[in-house]
């Protein structure tokens, strides 16, 4: 369990800041900018996506743990470009806050509409641009792809979920087109611009 000591604080620092600052913000901000388009009404509302919609912690956690044990470099790089991208997404956040048009359920027959339920009442439809669970998914799958040391069937399969989770932001109604794609931009800006820069490097080698 030592050897995974780094990992576990890793992980617990920055979900666990994720979730406090997640939770405050929505307790101070009140003022929100309603988001949508023509053709996002158009996408349908599926429950069912919302028990894909929930492996997004669980798929998160275990692929920094497979990166962890497999490739320790592409991790701490990883890691701080999470930390980066977390930063400026809670920025946007606080500068321009969002909400989304949600469905009504009042009651659940399935598994689907029972998570929609819960987490309908559980989760405001606020702080939407960009999506923080876009924005994960792009990252982890970039660094997938970039990654030579991870089983190439587990690769693939982390991949296709973590797209699948993207569509079901949609899907579920939890997101709107233009959240996806602010996430991408994002995800390119920490991905690829950002780790160019000195900064970047001093930061990593410090944390290394």
């Amino acid at each position: 369990m030592k050897k995974y000591k780094k990992y576990l604080i890793d992980m617990i620092t920055i979900f666990g800041t994720n979730a406090l600052i997640y939770f405050l913000s929505q307790k101070i901000i009140t003022n929100y900018h309603l988001m949508g388009s023509a053709l996002d009404s158009k996408i349908p509302f599926i429950p069912s996506f919302f028990i894909i919609y929930t492996l997004w912690y669980p798929l998160i956690i275990f692929t920094f743990f497979v990166l962890y044990k497999k490739n320790r470099n592409l991790y701490n790089k990883t890691k701080l470009t999470t930390i980066i991208s977390l930063v400026i997404l809670y920025i946007i956040f606080f500068a321009y806050p969002t909400m989304v048009n949600r469905p009504v359920l009042n009651s659940f027959n399935n598994l689907g509409t029972f998570i929609a339920y819960v987490s309908f009442k559980a989760d405001k439809p606020v702080n939407c641009f960009p999506s923080g669970h876009c924005l994960l998914c792009f990252i982890l799958i970039y660094t997938l792809l970039k990654d030579n040391k991870v089983n190439p069937y587990l690769k693939i399969t982390l991949i296709c979920a973590f797209f699948l989770i993207i569509i079901s932001t949609l899907l579920t109604k939890q997101h709107i087109i233009l959240d996806v794609i602010g996430s991408l931009i994002l995800s390119f800006t920490t991905c690829i611009i950002i780790p160019k820069t000195k900064y970047f490097k001093k930061l990593l080698n410090s944390k290394s």
